[in-house]
């Protein structure tokens, strides 16, 4: 029998195996290069394979840089209980001609990544909109939306990167985000309804070809978890727009088709928030900020138990930021 949800319908969570939480982390891996200016995936995948969910931002596949490799493999060769999606959201040719004239096609690519314990029941891309510029580097960029099947209930996961060149390109590309998120109860999963019986020969016909796959339509859930790299500041006007903009009495306006700060929200929080230290090879780390979030829907953030940024991690310029929901939601 297929499901159907509301569009603010919740599908509550339920202990998983013995745990009373679900541990999720995003990280900006920068292709794997260290504070040290050593690329090492091994390492990447060391520092968040406890996670349940794991989202990665600048992943590449077949650049120069990282020895025309392909990330995504290597980093699931290293978490092989993991399923796993990429998004190619950065991709033009990296084709070779062999001597004989035969192409070896590649693809020079970079994206986001999403790794689950559990099966990711469906996925759609969102390439971000981008401006051109001619005094800055600007490139594609884009998010992962998918559904997790937990064994709480289905869950809403994005792992996503904003662009670094202007609050102009990153105000579009919210926008795009919250669309897509917004729309998601109306456009349902990667299909919706059923073949009707009946004797019209079409039908019939479709209804053999089974394009269902002898499953279920996938649940839409309205509780979601954003995580990634947003390339703004706590006290941006893009920040606003992700949840809400203070009162008279400065308190947050929470609409529901917005988000909370997992941060502030939290029951316990560990440490600072600073999540990037840009570096240079020939300085020090500088400048640290705080750009790496991770937004949870307004019903999901009343389970929120603990969040934390591990500022012990190399592996990129970007610290891995954690959090862990309760499956017993309030």
């Amino acid at each position: 029998m297929i499901q159907s949800v509301t569009p603010f319908a919740l599908t509550p969570f339920q202990p998983i195996f013995g745990k009373n939480y679900i541990k999720l982390v995003s990280y900006n891996i920068r292709f794997g290069l260290g504070t040290d200016q050593k690329i090492d995936l091994e390492r990447i995948a060391d520092t968040v394979k406890d996670a349940d969910i794991i989202a990665l931002q600048e992943v590449d596949r077949c650049w120069k840089r990282s020895g025309m490799t392909d990330q995504p493999e290597i980093i699931s060769g290293y978490l092989k209980q993991y399923h796993w999606l990429y998004f190619p959201a950065f991709d033009v040719d990296a084709s070779k001609t062999n001597g004989d004239g035969s192409i070896i096609n590649r693809r020079r690519q970079f994206g986001p990544m999403v790794l689950s314990r559990w099966p990711i029941r469906m996925a759609r891309y969102i390439l971000f909109p981008k401006l051109g510029t001619s005094n800055d580097y600007n490139m594609d960029t884009g998010a992962i939306e998918c559904i997790v099947d937990t064994p709480s209930g289905p869950l809403m996961v994005y792992s996503l990167h904003l662009s670094a060149s202007s609050t102009r390109d990153r105000l579009l590309q919210i926008n795009r985000l919250l669309e897509f998120y917004r729309c998601a109860s109306v456009s349902g999963g990667s299909w919706t309804g059923t073949v009707a019986t009946t004797t019209d020969s079409d039908k019939i016909m479709m209804a053999a070809q089974n394009w269902s796959n002898g499953e279920s339509e996938p649940i839409i859930p309205k509780e979601a978890v954003l995580m990634g790299d947003f390339n703004f500041e706590p006290d941006s006007e893009e920040y606003n727009i992700m949840v809400g903009t203070p009162d008279t009495s400065q308190n947050r306006v929470v609409h529901f088709d917005s988000f909370v700060d997992s941060w502030t929200a939290a029951k316990e929080r560990s440490g600072d928030r600073v999540s990037c230290y840009p570096d240079r090879p020939d300085r020090e780390l500088e400048h640290p900020l705080c750009v790496d979030y991770c937004f949870v829907s307004p019903v999901l953030s009343n389970s929120l138990e603990r969040v934390w940024v591990d500022r012990d991690a190399v592996g990129s310029d970007h610290k891995p930021y954690w959090i862990e929901l309760s499956t017993d939601l309030a």
